[in-house]
């Protein structure tokens, strides 16, 4: 999985991680077994079917891996790099035993960041209810809370101390882990 060299880390505060071409996502979803168990989706506190999302990958069908993981994660295009995956899916990853893991959380990021760039994001789903909601805060749970919320149609308003929306996505999580470009992408 290509990652930026040491010698350029020490001179920025980029994403760690660089972008993986379709090719090389492809190749590294064929490493996904399709355990029967999935002990990776069991790992998984979203219980994302990791391998249902990386059977359509390995297809080709970039766009419907994200949805895959859209249907238990409202993030994952943050989840897949601030997730500890070592722990989790990849830690109980079955290739682990015996191999590296699959690099899961690098492609559900890869999949999400796809979606993101083709503007395919799933849009409003419910008609307009006429309710209107004041979230307070808008870091990882106020977000998901408003985009749930406004997925079924009501009008949302968050509300955030800080002078910029985020909170600890924008704040607490340094740029090599998360480019504060996707951040504002999420809040657009």
């Amino acid at each position: 999985m290509p990652e930026l060299e040491p010698e350029e880390r020490v001179h920025n505060f980029d994403e760690l991680y660089l972008p993986l071409s379709l090719e090389t996502a492809r190749l590294e979803a064929t490493r996904c077994i399709q355990c029967p168990a999935a002990p990776c989706t069991k790992a998984c506190p979203l219980h994302n079917d990791i391998p249902g999302a990386f059977a359509l990958l390995e297809q080709g069908d970039v766009i419907g891996a994200a949805l895959k993981f859209r249907e238990t994660s409202n993030g994952p295009e943050l989840c897949g790099r601030l997730c500890p995956q070592e722990q989790l899916c990849e830690g109980s990853c079955v290739v682990g035993k015996v191999s590296l893991p699959v690099a899961i959380g690098r492609l559900e990021a890869f999949v999400s960041d796809c979606q993101r760039e083709q503007d395919r994001l799933p849009g409003p789903a419910a008609p307009p209810t006429g309710h209107r909601v004041a979230v307070v805060g808008s870091g990882p749970a106020g977000l998901t809370v408003a985009e749930e919320l406004a997925l079924r149609g009501h009008a949302v308003t968050a509300y955030e101390a800080w002078p910029r929306p985020g909170g600890l996505l924008r704040y607490g999580i340094p740029a090599f882990k998360l480019n504060k470009a996707i951040l504002e992408d999420k809040l657009a």
